[in-house]
């Protein structure tokens, strides 16, 4: 079999199909699956690029040679040449270009070979200071060389991808990849690289740090393990839970002791309603790494909608305990305080909410607003009289009520509001003032004469209308505002 066979191409002189070619065969070719394969397959594209690489520069050097003859003739006197001397060639004048041009390629190949190797010992994959060393390599830092080196190390990357979030930032401080993808500025096949780039965002983005050192000496299959949970956590992402479920309890399969495992599973119960399935994984992810607080919260979130109520409240309080202004866990803590009745301590929470972060989650006035309600309605049960249940509640004067809700009114729905309200009652003006009559007189008029056997101009009933309409829009918001802020307003 050719090296071009190998490739899977026609011979050519174009080095981005030939890069392209590579590309695509090395996802038949695994360094791992297919060792051999793999060596026959960079041997024939390093051979290749040289010898494309050469023929073009001898090509330039032919024509730079015959350019202009006669300028670039030469008398050389006849004794200077003896029998027993050889001729120099005039493409002498470059004595180290050609014969050099394997180094770059080959450094390149070294580049590529270290990081295989690299790769393939799943422990040394998860050191960034071998990673380091190996970006430290002359190659990257040679700017004729820094282009090739970079698309070289993105086509190795984008097939032996199952690595941990701090070697994917470590590579994108180093290249740069993401910006030479957006941008385009690569010689990679389009449609491949628009792929990768989505791939690519994710990875340095949003995506999870999964915990590769949890696998550390654990006797196991490292890459079908990586392999199944990344792809679960891709699928998570983009929305298919049927996939998403059948890939994590295939990693579940090949190894059961990992967090993030458990912790995914956990999740897409919870979110197809399923917490009596989330539970057993939420509660084997605190088991297995108590610092996880996420997972921490997902089940008290869990425990909480399952009805075990104390339970949530003993895993919130102890994570209140190791975080006190986390609203996450004071808004779920409340919720639970208010299921069990225990509406003082359920107030006292949500105040702190509303202290720390006051313009958040709208469902804590929800909350306050009721257990407001149910304290002034039975006042019994808090062992208080009515009189000193308004003491409590009821700390702002009606004054600085007033002034919250005139703050309040610079809202754009009532701004709004008020332009139409004042365009469409200077248009009435402007209609009575035609017949000589009052504004005010004019529309009540207007709206008295509706349905009766004297007929208004169209226009005036037009404006009429949507003033009158407006108003009593205006009027509701601002007395929902007002109501509201009375409501919510209490200590």
């Amino acid at each position: 079999m050719t090296q071009w066979e190998i490739l899977g191409i026609e011979p050519t002189d174009d080095l981005s199909v030939i890069k392209k070619a590579y590309s695509r065969q090395l996802k038949n070719h695994h360094p791992e699956d297919d060792p051999e394969g793999y060596q026959n397959l960079r041997e024939a594209y390093d051979s290749i690029t040289k010898m494309v690489k050469q023929q073009k520069r001898a090509e330039k050097e032919a024509a730079f040679a015959t350019t202009d003859e006669a300028e670039m003739e030469v008398d050389i006197p006849e004794e200077t040449i003896t029998e027993d001397e050889e001729y120099v060639p005039a493409t002498s004048l470059f004595p180290d270009h050609i014969g050099s041009l394997h180094e770059p390629l080959s450094d390149i190949a070294l580049l590529l070979d270290q990081a295989v190797a690299l790769y393939v010992d799943f422990e040394a994959r998860l050191d960034e200071g071998r990673w380091m060393d190996l970006l430290d390599q002359d190659v990257l830092w040679n700017m004729e060389l820094q282009q090739r080196a970079s698309e070289e190390m993105l086509l190795f990357i984008w097939h032996h991808c199952l690595l941990p979030k701090r070697i994917w930032i470590l590579l994108e401080n180093q290249f740069g990849w993401q910006q030479m993808l957006k941008e385009g500025n690569h010689s990679l096949d389009e449609e491949d690289a628009e792929h990768f780039y989505r791939f690519y965002e994710r990875r340095i983005g949003y995506f999870p740090a999964l915990r590769y050192d949890w696998t550390i000496g654990e006797d196991m299959d490292h890459e079908a393990f990586f392999h199944a949970l990344e792809s679960a956590y891709d699928e998570w992402f983009k929305g298919d839970f049927e996939a998403s479920e059948a890939y994590a309890k295939t990693a579940l399969s090949l190894f059961d002791r990992h967090p993030d495992v458990h912790k995914l599973l956990g999740q897409l119960h919870l979110h197809q309603g399923r917490v009596k399935h989330a539970l057993p994984h939420l509660v084997e992810v605190t088991k297995l790494d108590p610092d996880d607080l996420d997972a921490q919260l997902s089940s008290a979130r869990a425990l909480y909608e399952d009805g075990a109520y104390e339970e949530s409240a003993a895993v919130l309080a102890y994570l209140i305990e190791l975080e006190p202004e986390n609203t996450d866990f004071l808004n779920l803590y409340g919720k639970v305080l208010f299921k069990q009745k225990k509406l003082v301590e359920a107030r006292r929470v949500f105040k702190k909410v509303k202290h720390i972060d006051p313009v958040g989650d709208s469902e804590v006035l929800v909350y306050l607003a009721n257990i407001h309600r149910i304290m002034r309605e039975d006042p019994g049960k808090f062992n208080a009289s009515m009189k000193d249940i308004k003491a409590e509640l009821y700390l702002y004067s009606p004054g600085k009520k007033f002034k919250v809700f005139l703050w309040n009114q610079f809202r754009w729905k009532l701004i709004f509001s008020y332009i139409f309200l004042f365009v469409s009652w200077h248009q009435l003006g402007n209609l009575a003032e035609e017949i000589h009559m009052n504004r005010v007189a004019f529309t009540l008029v207007t709206i008295f004469s509706m349905g009766s056997e004297y007929r208004q101009p169209t226009a005036t009933i037009i404006w009429t209308l949507i003033w009158t309409a407006i108003l009593l829009l205006a009027l509701i918001q601002i007395f929902k505002q007002w109501n509201r802020i009375r409501r919510s307003l209490v200590a």
